[in-house]
């Protein structure tokens, strides 16, 4: 008899099962797996937060996450990211976060991974302007929102080796942030860099070589202010895993 029992999509305690503890043994699972749960966390040093980048803005505990409010004066960034850059393309990693904003005008959302904690005090790691991307980031993947951008939907966008080569692609318009309603978005990453995109458990984008192979990542959370007005996003949780 085989000791591997496959399981092709999802394994569901139901029932009575559901309620009671239902797994015995030793679990040593063969992924490295992290989850941030802000609702159970602390924001202390002791959780590995990176600080948010903008010292003027607010990052608070709330009933259901924790919420990024940035300062409301010029384009101002707030961001989170999480643990350290050890999330490396060789070993398959993904992460995927759940978020809300307060508001969808005036503001832009990156969800994903980057190379650093931090971008320049007015930047997230990718941004659009009518047309025109810009990645302050050197390796990329990820989500990006910006209403700078001619029609305002999510893209999935990357960057790699240096800003040599970056790109996005535009999603359809049914891609978009509603006010106070939960998104989830996945980015996982291959052992050859390449990209794959998932909204809401449904993939949505694939691009081929999305980021060095070779170059650790962090999962990074941000949102700016595209005018003197201040946004609030909730995020939820943080969940990040790759082999071991």
């Amino acid at each position: 008899m085989s000791e591997q029992v496959r399981v092709s999509r999802n394994l569901i305690f139901d029932g009575v099962a559901n309620n009671d503890r239902n797994v015995e043994g030793n679990l040593n699972p063969d992924k490295v797996m992290v989850e941030y749960n802000y609702t159970e966390l602390a924001l202390d040093d002791t959780n590995k937060y990176t600080p948010y980048l903008d010292t003027d803005s607010v990052v608070a505990l709330a009933a259901d996450g924790i919420t990024l409010t940035t300062l409301a004066t010029d384009t101002r960034v707030c961001s989170q990211t999480q643990g350290g850059i050890w999330w490396y393309p060789a070993r398959n990693p993904v992460v995927e976060m759940k978020f809300k904003v307060d508001v969808i005008t005036t503001l832009a959302i990156y969800a994903g991974f980057s190379d650093a904690v931090s971008e320049a005090t007015t930047k997230l790691p990718h941004g659009i302007t009518t047309a025109t991307q810009t990645a302050t980031a050197t390796d990329s993947a990820g989500f990006l929102f910006d209403t700078n951008q001619t029609l305002s939907y999510f893209n999935v966008v990357n960057s790699l080796a240096a800003g040599a080569a970056k790109s996005f692609t535009q999603l359809a318009s049914t891609y978009v942030p509603i006010a106070d309603t939960w998104i989830t978005v996945r980015t996982a990453i291959d052992s050859s860099g390449n990209a794959r995109y998932y909204w809401n458990g449904v993939q949505v984008g694939y691009k081929a070589t999305a980021v060095t192979s070779t170059t650790p990542l962090i999962p990074y959370f941000g949102i700016k202010n595209n005018t003197a007005t201040a946004h609030v996003a909730t995020l939820r949780y943080v969940r990040a895993w790759q082999d071991a």
